[in-house]
């Protein structure tokens, strides 16, 4: 565990602990759907655990952030932070996937300018790889990794801090990336970046400041708009925000932001439904998992859905065309009073129950200490789960659809 880590993970026992007393926003009230609150919750309920079979864990001796399969099923890659005397440097592991198991075929160490890795995206037409990494986001060739050449294509930097997540646009042509420390969400033209250079003009495209905390990202189907969450501190700050991503590609800065609405307590994921009509949170100090109805261009997110799942969720994953979400409970003890799981595990939850009220935890599958992302192989059906305080990858079947 890094000394960064451990010095957030004292102060957010700390800050909590003063809102749970009642000089802040936490809650140690229940919170079921029919009631859509969005305070603080210690509530919990991680689902009955479903029999799978045990998974093999990819030993990595670093912190994993991030994994996910590259395209035809044969390889993955997980992102690395590796601590160290003078501050966290980052790797990547290239794993060869055989079935349920994998190992590690060789490690990548990025740039010495990057911090730890972190967030993942490929480009839709599986050519590049991107990975957040602290001051800057590095960007790989996905064949000359997969064939063990020398990857780094470029680094995209404007300036900001702390990049987490990043994702591509549809058409390829530009990266968006939240910016943890600064607050702010960046927007880089990568296709100039390809053409021209990384330094080139007009490849950081623009920054727009949002809240402190600045760390989900998704994308929306239709390409129109983006979606953050942000922090905002500890206590019921979280906000979803909704900008217009033609708008941030050209630069408009906050202007670009059309659409906002309150997201719980510490927002750390989101995610968009298939269809492009409901966005997903999870709320790690509500330990819940929210769902709004899609932004429109009159009207913010709308609430429709909030379901407890296991203690402090991060890890959000959609499947089986958005009907089943899996959610990693981080269980880290950072919220006093929520009570702790026997170990660590993933919550399934049904999002067609979650949004008409019914009963929407399935069940739970295995983890890690700390899973912090899901990644999924739609070639094998399999998941990948990075726990990030045991250092390892594992590989689960993805649960059936209920």
């Amino acid at each position: 565990m890094s000394a960064s880590y451990a010095c957030r993970r004292r102060v957010a026992v700390a800050l909590c602990a003063l809102l749970l007393a009642g000089i802040g926003g936490c809650s140690g009230t229940s919170s079921g759907t029919a009631k859509l609150t969005l305070a603080c919750s210690t509530q919990v309920s991680p689902g009955k655990p479903i029999a799978v079979t045990s998974p093999q864990p990819v030993q990595l001796t670093a912190h994993p952030f991030a994994a996910l399969a590259l395209p035809g099923g044969a390889w993955a890659v997980t992102s690395l932070t590796v601590a160290g005397s003078s501050g966290d440097s980052g790797q990547l592991a290239l794993m060869a996937v055989h079935g349920a198991t994998a190992h590690v075929v060789r490690r990548i160490i990025l740039p010495a300018r990057l911090g730890g890795a972190a967030g993942l995206a490929l480009s839709y037409n599986g050519q590049l790889l991107l990975v957040a990494a602290g001051s800057a986001t590095g960007v790989l060739s996905v064949p000359a990794l997969e064939s063990g050449h020398h990857p780094l294509v470029g680094i995209l930097a404007d300036g900001a801090a702390g990049q987490t997540e990043v994702a591509v646009s549809g058409d390829d042509k530009y990266a968006f990336v939240t910016d943890e420390t600064s607050g702010e969400l960046s927007t880089f033209n990568l296709a100039l970046a390809l053409r021209k250079g990384f330094r080139a003009h007009g490849v950081a495209a623009g920054v727009i400041p949002l809240a402190p905390g600045a760390l989900g990202l998704a994308v929306a189907p239709d390409g129109n708009t983006v979606y953050v969450t942000t922090l905002g501190g500890y206590g019921d700050h979280g906000i979803l925000w909704a900008i217009d991503a033609q708008r941030a590609e050209q630069g408009a800065g906050r202007s670009a932001v059309y659409a906002h609405a309150a997201a719980g307590c510490q927002p750390v994921r989101v995610a968009v439904a298939p269809s492009g009509k409901t966005i997903w949170v999870t709320a790690l100090q509500s330990n819940a998992l929210l769902g709004y109805a899609a932004a429109k261009h009159a009207s913010p997110p709308v609430l429709r859905a909030v379901v407890h799942v296991g203690a402090e969720p991060v890890g959000l994953l959609l499947l089986s065309n958005g009907s089943t979400a899996l959610v990693a409970d981080s269980d880290r003890g950072l919220i006093p009073g929520t009570p702790a799981s026997a170990e660590p595990r993933i919550s399934v939850v049904s999002t067609v129950d979650a949004l008409t009220g019914h009963p929407a935890v399935t069940g739970s599958l295995p983890a890690g200490q700390f899973p912090r992302d899901l990644g999924y192989d739609s070639s094998t059906g399999q998941v990948l789960v990075p726990n990030y305080i045991s250092e390892t990858v594992e590989l689960l079947h993805a649960p059936a659809s209920p």
